[in-house]
């Protein structure tokens, strides 16, 4: 089965955009360490990262009646389909959407797939091919960290976070993108121990299992 990255060699393209929250922008990291900076190099691709510290995918009102500020939905024409646009996408979003708690009746996993899909379905309308996206799931994060942070990310279970993981692997098989299992990857190679000790962002070595889902992903069958 074709990985992602051979995909990329064999396709002659030159740029990659990588989509997502905090663990994409490369919180409490040095930049050359960044999952993001880790699979461009790897590919031989021009960054762009558009990634947006505490931001969500979806674009559903929490607790303040109104959608959190650069949410993905709200800004992907923007970010992925403006002047900069790229030859390639890779989106790693739904950590936060799954840890949110403070507005269950409308920020929500029905939201996040809701609106996940919109995204997905408007690269395609917009030009992209399925193999040219790549999604992953949200990143492994101990159970100490849902105790942590605004109130309103704090509270999640296990068992609800994980239902975020399913569903960006159902999406990836739904659309035709390639799927990278990070979360999958993270807790078969180190679990808890590729967290920083904030207990949400990954540290160096969690960054680095990250790339290697992201280029060893694969299409769903």
């Amino acid at each position: 089965m074709t990985s992602f990255a051979e995909h990329v060699g064999s396709a002659g393209k030159r740029t990659l955009t990588a989509f997502g929250d905090s663990i994409t922008a490369g919180a409490s990291v040095d930049v050359d360490v960044r999952w993001t900076n880790r699979l461009a190099s790897r590919l031989g691709l021009e960054l762009r990262n558009k990634g947006i510290s505490g931001t969500v995918l979806q674009n559903s009102p929490d607790a303040t009646g109104h959608p959190r500020a650069d949410n993905g939905f709200s800004r992907f024409q923007r970010d992925l389909l403006g002047e900069d646009r790229s030859d390639f996408i890779a989106i790693l979003y739904g950590t936060n959407d799954a840890r949110h708690t403070g507005a269950p009746q409308s920020l929500n996993h029905v939201g996040f797939v809701r609106d996940f899909s919109a995204v997905l379905e408007g690269l395609l309308r917009y030009g992209y091919q399925p193999e040219s996206i790549v999604i992953g799931s949200p990143v492994h994060i101990p159970d100490a960290g849902f105790a942590v942070g605004d109130p309103e990310f704090t509270g999640q279970s296990r068992a609800a976070f994980e239902t975020y993981v399913r569903s960006v692997r159902d999406l990836a098989g739904h659309f035709g993108t390639y799927y990278a299992p990070v979360n999958e990857s993270m807790q078969a190679e180190g679990g808890d121990a590729l967290v920083l000790p904030d207990h949400v962002h990954p540290n160096p070595a969690g960054h680095a299992v990250i790339a290697d889902a992201f280029t060893a992903a694969t299409l769903i069958d």
